[in-house]
């Protein structure tokens, strides 16, 4: 009963062996989970066939038999394959002369067991188990001796060179007789032994650091998963039951139908044998099958998977190709634009200069023509600029380099910048741009401002490229919410609405798709990039946003954005529209707004044309204007003259800005306390905190906003040395 017990054990921790190792190898194909599998295929071989048997007929099979122990002859052969492959490079150095002594003790048990007869197996198991205890035990004495070395534990020698240990205590054991089952150190050591039948997939796991449960690193084989586990062992164990009661009814048939008396039982029941180890094949066979199925299924589904990205690859690759040709179209345009009026601008200056006019009319109509191809110049530069902006922010969306950056703002700001912006492009197209916003929106809010800020600009700005005639109108308003754990939150919408070209319905699914513009028959005179709308929704998903649209071909669009910002004051924006229209009546255009003679700057940057420019658009002050090309030079400068502000560029040859500004602080002197402004390119989120953290006072990006520059040098010159214009 004990062994029986036993044999239907080693059977039902088999196939839960299998299913490990079937499934472990088909999620991560390593060479250790091969060999782990056919020495647990081989074991069912035999395992399958002595415990049917056993069951059937009350007795073990005759150890002369070959079926009875075909598969415990061939698993030790993968024992050794897997010992071999996982030895470290300095275990293949590695020889110790302990690992010999279970040699004797391997040939003792030999000698006593072979008068039992089966000498073909005897030799087989004692000549290859002794080769998988001696490399187990190799293993081992090289941790003990290394493992201070950094050496890993030999998990698989461990299970191995119990297993080995066991089975020789086992057969040993059954040479001699024991009072009854229960005192016989057989079943005891036949359990240990059946153990390692699960232990050592939990060895080879543990070696290779695999979690034992967790997610796979593939959809598609978590799914084969699910399906064929209980599906493997509900078709296994019905296979082992059928050759169990197959074998029954040929038994119960036999002994009704011979007289066992006549002494033919044994010719006769060796179908019993046949029929058991026909049905062990199959359940092996069946298992090779379960492997073949599910990785080929896999394989199968990854193919497709594969064929589906390779599609989605060639739809992107050829957007993209789109993308460059029309790029390379976009950028030349205004380049073309700015190389074309500067050309005029050089036309008119020199002929001017050779032969000046002396009709006053004449004179005035060539400042009336550069003045033209200068706002030309500056419209085309706007739109490269927007156009360079807008690739350098996808990229970084796509690099997972853009961040939000949340704090404190007052809405009324961001929609004063926005509509500003707006006002002036819409009124150059002769289109009427009408502002709504609801008089009891909160006015002081906790979010993103530049991003909620750029969003809103990138929708409006569609607005006005694609209307030629009519209205953009922009409209606020806002629902409150409680979150018990972060106070008051408001959902803010933004609409848009503009009487445009409209979309087309079908166009509208792929209208915030990377590297799409839509209508391109109508729209190839528009500029842009295409980007734009992309990049709105993405920084919107940021901020936990969403941006939808509704249209009709030929009549308009209303695009609707939703941003979730918390709420910090409760003050009203009041009435906004009344505020924006009366500061748009007072817009005048620009006039000199003051003037500093007695102070002076120091310009830094290693290009000349940014100097030329920096003291192009400050004429007008009659500031006293020192430039330096050399971060070195700048540190030179600032040792012996004052200024009232240093603008340093950051990235110069041999010495960037902040290297200069850290030697200007540290020389001490008559600029020691002087406010430096960096003067940079780097215009990405977060950018001017980082400088600021430098030392830097303030940080001024390129290209140089003329209005911005005057408004920094009116912060940091001390107001005794400004004269400001009436």
């Amino acid at each position: 009963m004990f062994e029986q017990i036993g044999n239907v054990y080693a059977i039902v921790l088999n196939l839960i062996g299998l299913v490990i190792c079937l499934f472990r190898y088909i999620d991560k194909p390593r060479r250790s989970w091969i060999y782990v599998t056919a020495f647990l295929l081989a074991c069912l071989l035999s395992d399958y066939y002595w415990g049917a048997y056993s069951l059937l007929m009350g007795d073990d099979p005759n150890v002369e038999s070959f079926i009875a122990f075909i598969g415990d002859n061939l698993s030790v052969i993968p024992l050794i394959l897997l010992l071999l492959h996982i030895r470290s490079d300095g275990e293949k150095r590695f020889f110790s002369p302990l690992s010999l002594l279970p040699v004797p003790l391997a040939a003792y048990q030999f000698t006593i067991y072979i008068q039992f007869g089966g000498i073909f197996n005897n030799i087989w198991q004692c000549l290859f188990s002794t080769v998988v205890i001696v490399l187990s035990l190799n293993s081992i004495i090289y941790y003990f001796k290394n493992r201070k070395n950094g050496a890993k534990i030999p998990y698989v020698a461990h299970i191995l060179f119990v297993y080995i240990c066991f089975e020789y205590a086992m057969w040993t054991s059954s040479c001699y007789d024991w009072p009854n089952e229960w005192l016989d150190p057989y079943n005891y050591c036949n359990l240990i032994v059946f153990s390692t039948l699960i232990t050592l997939p939990w060895a080879v796991i543990k070696m290779h650091g695999d979690k034992i449960i967790g997610s796979r690193s593939r959809t598609s084989t978590r799914r084969m998963g699910r399906l064929f586990k209980p599906l493997y062992l509900i078709i296994a164990i019905g296979i082992c039951l059928g050759g169990y009661f197959m074998g029954m009814n040929i038994r119960n048939t036999l002994d009704s139908a011979v007289d066992r008396s006549a002494g033919t039982e044994v010719n006769v029941y060796s179908i019993i044998h046949n029929e058991l180890f026909i049905f062990s094949f199959i359940l092996v066979a069946f298992s090779i099958a379960i492997i073949f199925i599910v990785y080929f299924g896999d394989k199968t589904l990854e193919n497709a998977k594969l064929r589906e990205e390779k599609t989605i690859a060639e739809n992107s690759n050829a957007a993209k190709s789109d993308f460059l040709a029309s790029m390379s179209h976009e950028i030349r345009t205004p380049i073309n634009a700015v190389l074309g009026m500067n050309e005029m601008i050089l036309r008119d200056s020199l002929r001017s200069r050779d032969r000046v006019p002396q009709d006053k009319d004449e004179l005035r109509s060539i400042f009336v023509d550069i003045a033209n191809y200068s706002g030309n110049i500056e419209s085309a530069g706007k739109n490269l600029l927007s156009i360079i902006n807008d690739i350098l922010d996808f990229s970084k969306i796509e690099a997972g380099k853009m961040e939000i950056v949340d704090g404190d703002y007052k809405l009324s700001s961001v929609l004063n910048d926005v509509s500003n912006m707006i006002y002036f492009r819409a009124k150059a197209k002769g289109l009427k741009f009408i502002v709504d916003v609801d008089k009891e929106l909160p006015d002081g809010l906790h979010g993103d401002e530049v991003h909620v800020r750029q969003a809103v600009v990138n929708i409006l700005n569609n607005a006005v490229k694609y209307t030629e005639d009519g209205f953009v109108k922009l409209t606020v308003r806002g629902k409150k919410e409680l979150d018990s754990l972060n106070g008051y939150w408001i959902s803010l919408v933004f609409e848009v609405a503009d009487t445009g070209i409209g979309i087309r319905e079908e166009d509208t699914k792929k209208l915030f798709e990377r590297f799409e513009r839509v209508d391109l028959e109508q729209n190839k005179t528009v500029e842009g990039t295409g980007l734009g709308l992309a990049i709105t929704r993405n920084l919107l998903e940021m901020m936990g946003g969403e941006v939808s649209v509704k249209s009709k071909y030929g009549s308009g669009s209303t695009f609707t954005i939703k941003i979730p910002q918390k709420i910090i004051s409760g003050e009203p924006v009041g009435d906004f529209k009344e505020k924006f229209e009366k500061g748009m009546e007072k817009t005048r255009a620009y006039e000199n707004g003051f003037e500093a003679p007695d102070a002076r700057i120091l310009v830094v940057d290693d290009t000349r044309l940014n100097l030329a420019v920096v003291k192009g658009l400050l004429k007008t002050t009659k500031l006293q204007i020192d430039t330096a090309e050399r971060g070195a030079e700048s540190v030179q400068m600032a040792k012996d003259t004052p200024y009232d502000i240093i603008f340093m560029d950051q990235r110069m040859p041999e010495m960037d800005g902040s290297k200069a500004l850290s030697l200007i602080r540290e020389q001490g002197g008559v600029n020691s306390d002087t406010p430096i402004i960096c003067l940079t390119a780097d215009a990405v989120v977060g950018a001017r905190e980082r400088y600021i953290s430098e030392g830097f006072s303030d940080y001024l990006t390129k290209p140089i906003d003329r209005n911005a520059l005057e408004k920094m040098i009116l912060e940091f010159i001390p107001d005794e040395k400004i004269h400001r214009m009436q």
